[in-house]
């Protein structure tokens, strides 16, 4: 008897860099051809992945090593002085790029999927030297730092996100349902591609690289509502609240239960909740959760229908 596995919701082939393996393995590629590699310190890479938001492109951890890769466009004009510890690639070095379902593990995976956009050379420079941020040798910083230092790695929006368009909040509204792409497009009479577009852009805007942590940035942001429930919300174990943070990219896989943090496991707990709350997709999952309030920092509306 075969393990159903069901792989992440992960942004169309189109819209990914053409340098990502077509393969289920993780491949050597070569820095400096296609993109400039900055290596740094996981314990500096975190907090500074947080204080970049939603302006951070690809990403790549590995807990073995304990070090990250920020992937910058090729031809990035870069700063020469770097924090210690922090060191630009050589060109020709090669590093492994996993599959793009590849975003937990103990080796090499995404923190930050690709076809998302890029980072800046001089952001990534700028928050790397705040002072505020843990130092490469894991010291603490000064004084009273930031909530930020200890934030997880992607927050579900921006503090003050700039609003939607009418036609972007349509798709967000039916997204929050566990309507489909092609659903999504007859309900509104538009082409699929242009719903996809639409996606594409609310993931752009939020860096929100899933299906799931989109419909958990517009809930955080207060553009749409989640969709009222005709049930109340099922007890859950501590574990599957965790599982729903992490989902929404409220928590990292660092707060996942050792035998969560395959890709495996962990999406078979997703479909088991998404069976348990009768949530028809992962979005509607999140909308369900944050209906039900269950989620930390994202709650309905005011005024919220409670149906009986």
């Amino acid at each position: 008897m075969t393990t159903r596995t069901r792989p992440r919701p992960v942004l169309s082939r189109w819209d990914l860099p053409h340098w990502m393996p077509d393969s289920s393995q993780t491949l050597p590629v070569r820095c400096g051809e296609d993109f400039t590699a900055i290596r740094v310190p996981a314990d500096l890479a975190r907090p500074a992945l947080t204080a970049l938001g939603p302006r951070t492109g690809p990403v790549l951890a590995n807990k073995t090593t304990k070090t990250w890769h920020f992937l910058l466009p090729s031809h990035s004009v870069l700063p020469d002085d770097w924090p210690p510890g922090v060191r630009v690639m050589p060109k020709g070095r090669s590093i492994g790029i996993p599959p793009l379902t590849t975003t937990g593990g103990l080796d090499v995976h995404w923190a930050v999927p690709p076809g998302l956009g890029s980072t800046s050379p001089a952001d990534l420079h700028r928050v790397l030297h705040d002072p505020r941020l843990l130092t490469a040798s894991g010291a603490p910083a000064p004084a009273e730092p930031p909530d930020t230092a200890a934030a997880p790695v992607r927050a579900a929006a921006p503090s003050t996100p700039r609003p939607l368009t009418p036609a972007q909040r349509d798709v967000g509204r039916l997204l929050l349902t566990g309507a489909s792409d092609a659903q999504i497009a007859e309900e509104l009479g538009l082409p699929v591609g242009i719903v996809r577009r639409h996606l594409t852009s609310i993931g752009r805007r939020f860096g929100a690289p899933t299906a799931a942590r989109r419909a958990a940035a517009l809930l955080a942001g207060g553009h749409v509502s989640p969709p009222p429930v005709p049930m109340l919300a099922p007890d859950l174990a501590e574990t599957d609240l965790t599982v729903l943070r992490v989902l929404a990219g409220l928590a990292t896989d660092d707060d996942l239960p050792d035998e969560l943090r395959p890709a495996g496991p962990f999406l078979d707990r997703v479909d088991k909740l998404r069976e348990r709350c009768g949530a028809r997709s992962d979005p509607h999952l999140i909308a369900l959760a944050a209906f039900w309030e269950l989620l930390p920092g994202i709650h309905p509306a005011p005024g919220k229908e409670q149906l009986p």
